[in-house]
């Protein structure tokens, strides 16, 4: 009795081990989707403002404008098609914060359901459970979606094209491609790229249907200067799409190196380079993480825009596939000593803070959700000291207005600090969530303002000067 009922509970688990293996994206996707709604109140962080603020200017608008231009809304060239879809689930559901961060919930699901079809191409369904597990813990994954960025949904469309082209599935090809273009121009260098491989290196014909994608997006790009008279570099926001002298370009180039190698992405690119070297043959999953990083390059590094690590989402989820596919030679024994490598350079990676002058993807790690007790205790301090709002200049993401900020009925809002000028306000709140650091700024604090009150918890600050 006791040899069959071990024996029915080794083959329970070895039935469910295997439905777990099946069904991988199925127990990642609920784990992310409950992340995300517990993190549902969340006020709105970085770039994602501009979105929520212009999804709410066409609700305002009727849809009737797609060029919001002046009075804080820059047009920056691309297709609003993410702002667009939020303000439809606006539309139907209400301006508020819960509707804003569920939107990202089948952009999650769509990205860990095409990641997992995409890693069992080139890895058994045990690897392939590994990687899935391994998206848990990413830091840019999990803050990116806690924070419903578009660039989840780059990712989803990112992969769902490569296994559309590996399938040789013609509609889903150029719907894909489109869509990814569409989202973001930073899309078109891949997809040239993709195209590239697939046509003369793997002679596939259906991947024609890629410059379906190149075609709808030079259409667009014809309309919009039609309308505005500019293509590429609005004339309101220079500063962020100007072409860089050869300096310029060097010190870009050094960064997207250094980004290249974040979130225990090192780790990842030495393992794949030694496959390639042991080898002699560079495998497709390296291939795929190669064209990614050239494409990032190819965008980032002749322009002013600042260079973030959500560029990079797309090659670090690709990263993780690859990197498993290049340890899969070695031992078990090797293998998990690796993994395990990997695995602490990843979780450390998040609890790593550069200093203030160096900058933070702040947006890429969880450790920036103790801003908003911050920013909490600099709102209650300024009503309970009866400061006038105007008189108080905060930088990027200090300064924000409650009602894209909290997406409330409130419209405070403080004023701007300017990243080169030196602001006269009678009080200025300098923060590291903005980025911002100056020297120039932190003399001129020092000689003119004294620090009242300090807002402090885990690595993030608010310093609030006031006038001598």
């Amino acid at each position: 009795m006791p040899v069959f009922t071990n024996s029915t509970v080794t083959l329970g688990r070895m039935l469910l081990y295997k439905f777990i293996q099946k069904r991988a994206w199925y127990l990642v996707s609920a784990i992310y989707t409950i992340i995300v709604l517990c993190y549902c109140n969340t006020p709105i962080f970085w770039d994602m403002y501009g979105q929520v603020k212009t999804a709410h200017y066409f609700l305002e608008t009727n849809f009737k404008d797609l060029f919001p231009n002046g009075n804080g809304f820059v047009d920056n060239g691309y297709f609003p098609i993410y702002a667009l879809y939020l303000a439809v689930l606006f539309k139907f559901f209400g301006f508020k914060l819960w509707v804003a961060h569920v939107s990202v919930i089948p952009f999650v699901i769509g990205f860990i359901y095409q990641l997992q079809l995409f890693c069992r191409r080139y890895l058994s369904p045990e690897k392939t459970l590994f990687v899935l597990m391994l998206t848990l813990i990413h830091p840019a994954i999990e803050a990116q979606s806690i924070y419903f960025s578009s660039e989840v949904c780059f990712v989803f469309l990112g992969i769902y094209m490569l296994n559309a082209i590996k399938d040789e599935r013609s509609s889903r090809i150029a719907l894909s491609s489109t869509l990814l273009c569409l989202l973001n121009f930073r899309a078109l260098p891949f997809v040239i790229l993709v195209w590239v491989y697939f046509t003369f290196l793997k002679k596939q014909k259906s991947v024609w249907y890629l410059f379906l994608s190149v075609l709808v997006s030079a259409a667009w790009l014809f309309i919009h200067f039609k309308i505005s008279g500019w293509v590429f570099t609005n004339p309101e926001n220079t500063e962020h799409r100007t072409l860089l002298d050869f300096s310029g370009m060097l010190k870009n180039f050094f960064w997207c190196l250094v980004k290249l190698t974040d979130f225990a992405n090192i780790i990842a690119l030495v393992f794949m380079a030694l496959f390639c070297f042991n080898h002699k043959k560079v495998g497709e999953p390296i291939v795929f993480v190669i064209l990614a990083a050239i494409s990032i390059f190819i965008f980032s590094v002749p322009l002013s825009n600042p260079i973030n690590n959500r560029y990079f989402l797309l090659l670090y989820v690709l990263a993780i596939p690859a990197f498993i596919f290049s340890i899969s030679t070695y031992s078990t024994k090797k293998m998990a000593i690796f993994s395990v490598l990997f695995v602490l350079f990843l979780v450390q990676s998040s609890r790593l803070i550069k200093p203030n002058k160096y900058g933070n993807a702040w947006d890429c790690t969880p450790v920036s959700l103790d801003y908003f007790d911050v920013r909490k205790q600099l709102d209650d301090y300024v009503a309970e000291n009866s400061i006038a709002v105007k008189d108080v200049a905060a930088g990027f993401q200090v300064y924000f207005n409650d009602a894209y900020y909290l997406m409330n009925n409130s419209t405070k809002e403080y004023d701007l600090l300017s990243d080169t000028e030196m602001n006269a306000n009678l009080y200025i709140a300098d923060s590291n969530i903005c980025n911002n650091y100056n020297l120039q700024r932190k003399t001129y604090l020092e000689r003119n303002y004294t620090l009242v009150k300090s807002f402090e918890k885990g690595a993030i600050y608010i310093h609030l000067y006031k006038k001598k």
